[in-house]
């Protein structure tokens, strides 16, 4: 079954600039107020485009008749890309910026159109389909099954605050929920409902190695020093599987990087787009322990 067209159900997108372009897609529960420093930063000099995806946002659900699947939202990036074209002159090519769930997306589009994307800048993209199911993965990818589970089975008892203190726990860490203003709880609960479906994607997203070093654009991969050891490691296979790659740690930053060290990872971002440009150097990493509680904006 075929998700349905982005003329049909339009994601919202917010853009500033022009020139060459970069597309940013977010996390799961997160949207794209979560690029508004990368997108300002980078523009007059680029076209920078943030989008909310399904479920998230100003964006509509999650189509009731699709597939979960990561081909749903990679279609309607992809056709963000066809509008770009000018007429019947092909544009050159985007950049493509994500985040865990974003940062699948933005694989699977690349993957789909690899002559169309001209570089990868991904954080911990969670393609959870990638880990072994062998004897010695099998605790890793346990961990992140039983999560998935729960998220799963909560959501689907209505249960959704409990969904999004589990969800949230997980990648935030105990005091995460807590540490939340009532306006970010909120914004969460709102989105929590997709997140089995995003779940389900991930795990279908069991591409082989050898689909992946077809991809011969840059790609920088970054991860977090104490992130979980499910993103870890689809972060190393990625590494090795792709011919263009290049990895980096943010020092005491966990999966949610982009959000609670935010200065570090935006600074290697918008190195890795835009390396010959007068850019201030990289910020050093917040030191372990440092993070900051207020993780998800509030604002849609």
């Amino acid at each position: 079954m075929h998700a349905p067209t982005p003329s049909a159900l339009a994601l919202a997108d917010h853009c500033l600039g022009r020139a060459d372009t970069v597309i940013c897609l977010h996390s799961s529960t997160g949207s794209q107020a979560q690029w508004r420093p990368l997108v300002q930063a980078l523009t007059p000099r680029w076209q920078a485009l943030a989008l909310d995806l399904y479920g998230h946002g100003r964006s509509p659900a999650w189509p009731a008749d699709a597939p979960n699947t990561l081909d749903v939202d990679a279609a309607t990036v992809l056709a963000l890309m066809q509008g770009l074209d000018d007429g019947d002159e092909p544009s050159r090519g985007v950049h493509l910026v994500g985040h865990s769930y974003g940062a699948a997306v933005a694989l699977r589009v690349a993957m789909r159109q690899p002559q169309r994307v001209r570089s990868l800048t991904l954080y911990e993209p969670v393609v959870f389909g990638l880990l072994p199911a062998t004897a010695g993965e099998y605790p890793v990818r346990h961990e992140i099954v039983d999560i998935a589970l729960s998220v799963g089975a909560l959501v689907k008892a209505g249960a959704l605050a409990d969904a999004a203190r589990v969800f949230v726990g997980y990648w935030g860490g105990p005091r995460a929920w807590g540490g939340m203003n009532e306006a970010q709880q909120a914004t969460v609960l709102h989105r929590i409902a997709t997140v089995p479906r995003h779940f389900e994607a991930l795990f279908a997203a069991t591409w082989h190695l050898r689909q992946l070093r077809r991809l011969q654009m840059p790609v920088l991969l970054l991860q977090g020093s104490n992130t979980r050891a499910p993103a870890r490691r689809v972060t190393e296979l990625l590494l090795q599987a792709l011919p263009q790659a290049q990895g980096r740690v943010i020092a005491g930053a966990g999966h949610l990087g982009p959000i609670t060290h935010a200065e570090p990872v935006l600074a290697a971002m918008r190195a890795h787009l835009d390396p010959g440009s007068m850019l201030p150097a990289p910020l050093p990493s917040t030191a372990p322990g440092a993070s900051r509680a207020a993780m998800i904006p509030a604002e849609a």
